[in-house]
């Protein structure tokens, strides 16, 4: 049992931490006026931390010592956490003690037992991930530029760097799991419990590259199931360095090295791709405010850098002046997008000048193959995206004397699946991206348009735009409830409406899938409401200004909180409407909220009935509300209900809801919501 409650230490150390500290942030505030109310807490939060740093010292204690660990660094480890807790033991007293001498010692008491708390953290830190975890990053030197691989010495620059990331955490000078030390030459030959685990020249039989290509989830694989694995890149450079006889002085020109090996070694060379900024001057913010009164974005790489990066993205106008600005600036791009621009071959002879280019995005445009030969000379290129452009073969090829590249995406371009494959055979260090990456580009399913108006209801006549981001596709419509399709109307300009309408849009283009409906309804003003009843009253929590929030023209968000919506938990609703005089009456329009992480859902069903006398009621329409099938975001929808315009005095809505959530949610069975903004009347 006590080695069962002793593995918890790992999981209840960090309890004390977490408490002490957040008290110590409430007595630095609680010293302000305006947070002083903190201070009636401090004594619970400090008992709290007393508690955990016991249970944590203790569960500390019994740990079972898996490995063998720094008897040194547990001394220190264990010691300065029985200080620390001693020294939460007594700012505890000091802050309840009426004693005035006592209490002046509490401040001072409480910063000692915090630089306790640091030292403690840092010890364990040590016994889990070596003694120097955390002045390494300081006190490691800066890699230096490598020009070429031969130059490297094997163990020192590229079988060390590996184990630091992948071993050192289990196997250091303060945590020998196995026996095993890796931080140093000597252990890694002399092995652990278990005997060598470097046989010079025997890769197969070496214990640590025989581990390294066990299944994940034998209990001899390592590192173990959880840890970080190492690449297969890093692997196959493992299993090559003690072939070679795992010697720790000799360079990379000293081994033998297939061609496979000299792949993976060849991404360890960074030549020109490292950009010599010094003695680049900045963009001055008149520079930048220039090239962005030009219509061209500028976004600084960081405080510190001199390099930009440029967004001419998605401009249909004549892009030939801005690019002729850039000149004036081009050492310091190294990040071009001019994707979904109306750029052309002839445009991009300024490419030319951008010697520090490194990303370059051109999908979406016009380009071809010409346009590739004014990437020749760039030396710091690595990223170029052609996706959906005019580039052939003879454009792929011409990459050839781009030496930088590393990354390339041809997707749906004239480049055929041959030349695509013998460039890849020809430079293996090139990821070339031939299919859909989702990452980039999505799915090969359209998207809807989006349907923008300037505002939410309109009085005579209001405009609405349907907008896509992909340019060459077809936009369709209907305005009279059916399913768009290729035979509905075809969008080519702003939609004028003089009346409450559903719009439904969809978006379609050869080679791709249709996208799905998008629909919204573009409400007119309806007839004045001024007398409305509930068959029951909004939950008190979601009450907003009452029954008049649902006639008072003012449309709620997608947030619930947003005190614009009416709230009803578990409960169907009856809303009756009594006009100031008969009126004809063609639609109705209900407001409603969806929610499913919030357990709010939309109605299931929605019916219309109208009266002269409000006692004789006539059904006029009733919808069923599609339900959702999967967790969704927030989205409010108006929902249009049509019937043939008819004289009447009283409308009367019932709001059916669904009452328990479905059987997909998180809750399922569990009562939900069903909120409401907005009841508009229309003739």
């Amino acid at each position: 049992m006590s080695e069962l409650i002793g593995r918890f230490h790992p999981l209840i150390v960090h309890l004390p931490v977490g408490i002490l500290l957040f008290a110590f942030i409430i007595q630095l505030f609680s010293k302000y006026a305006r947070f002083q109310y903190l201070k009636i807490v401090l004594p619970f939060v400090l008992a709290s931390a007393i508690f955990f740093s016991i249970l944590a010292w203790f569960t500390g204690w019994i740990m079972p010592k898996e490995g063998v660990f720094d008897e040194r660094l547990i001394r220190f480890h264990f010691w300065t956490a029985a200080s620390m807790t001693i020294g939460t033991v007594l700012v505890y007293l000091c802050l309840i003690s009426e004693n005035p001498k006592l209490q002046k010692l509490y401040f001072p008491l409480f910063v000692i037992t915090i630089i306790l708390l640091g030292f403690t953290g840092h010890y364990g830190g040590s016994l889990t991930h070596g003694e120097n975890h955390l002045t390494s990053p300081l006190t490691s030197p800066q890699k230096p530029q490598v020009q070429s691989v031969d130059s490297l010495y094997v163990y020192q620059d590229i079988i060390k760097p590996i184990l630091e990331k992948r071993c050192y955490s289990c196997h250091n000078e303060g945590k020998k799991r196995g026996g095993l030390l890796m931080t140093s030459e000597k252990g890694l030959l002399k092995g652990g419990d278990k005997g060598k685990i470097i046989l010079e020249g025997n890769s197969p039989a070496s214990p640590i590259i025989s581990r390294l290509r066990l299944p994940l989830e034998d209990e001899e694989h390592m590192p173990p199931s959880g840890k970080m694995q190492l690449s297969e890149n890093e692997i196959s450079l493992m299993d090559w360095w003690v072939t070679e006889g795992a010697s720790f002085t000799k360079k990379v020109d000293r081994l033998n090295r297939s061609d496979k090996i000299k792949t993976i070694l060849k991404t360890y060379e960074q030549g020109k791709g490292v950009i010599d900024v010094s003695g680049l001057e900045a963009l001055s913010v008149k520079d930048m405010r220039r090239l962005e009164s030009n219509g061209i974005s500028v976004f600084k790489q960081s405080e510190t850098s001199p390099l930009v990066r440029i967004k001419i993205s998605r401009d249909s106008s004549d892009n030939t002046g801005k690019l002729k600005q850039l000149k004036k600036c081009a050492s310091n791009i190294n990040e071009l997008d001019l994707s979904y621009s109306s750029i052309d071959n002839e445009m991009l002879s300024v490419l030319k000048k951008l010697k520090n280019l490194q990303v370059l995005k051109l999908q979406h445009t016009e380009i071809g193959s010409e346009a590739l030969k004014n990437l020749e000379n760039l030396e710091h290129l690595h990223t170029l995206n052609l996706y959906d452009t005019k580039v052939d073969d003879d454009g792929l090829f011409s990459l050839d004397k781009v030496k930088s590249l590393r990354s390339l995406y041809v997707w749906q371009t004239s480049i055929s699946g041959v030349a695509i494959d013998s460039f890849k055979d020809k430079h293996p260090l090139i990821k070339v991206e031939s299919g859909v990456d989702r990452k980039l580009f999505g799915t090969s399913v359209l998207k809807p348009p989006l349907i923008i108006t300037e505002r939410e209801s309109f009085e005579d006549t209001i405009s609405v735009q349907l907008k896509v981001g992909i340019p060459r596709v077809n936009i369709y419509y209907s305005l009279d409830g059916s399913m768009p399709d290729s035979t509905s109307l075809k969008y080519v300009r702003p939609i004028v409406i003089d009346k409450t309408t559903l719009v439904k849009t969809m978006t379609a283009k050869e080679g791709w899938q249709a996208s799905t409906i998008n629909q919204k309804v573009i409400t007119q003003k309806g007839i004045a409401i001024n007398n409305i009843k509930l068959s029951q009253p909004p939950n008190d929590k979601y009450a907003a200004d009452g029954k008049r929030t649902l006639i008072d023209s003012d449309k709620g968000s997608s947030s619930f909180s947003d005190g614009s919506w009416l709230g009803f938990y578990a409960q169907n609703l009856t809303a009756t409407i009594t006009l100031d005089s008969v009126e004809e009456v063609s639609k109705v329009v209900v407001g409603a909220l969806e929610d499913t992480g919030s357990y709010i859902f939309y109605p299931k069903e929605i019916t219309v009935s109208t009266s002269m006398d409000g006692m004789s009621y006539t059904t006029q329409h009733s919808m069923i509300v599609s339900s959702a099938t999967e967790p969704s975001p927030a989205s409010h929808q108006s929902f249009l209900l049509n019937f043939p315009r008819h004289a009447a005095k009283y409308i009367k809505i019932i709001l059916n809801a669904s009452i328990k959530n479905p059987e997909w949610h998180n809750a399922p069975g569990a009562d939900n919501w069903l909120f409401l903004d907005e009841i508009i009347i229309n003739e």
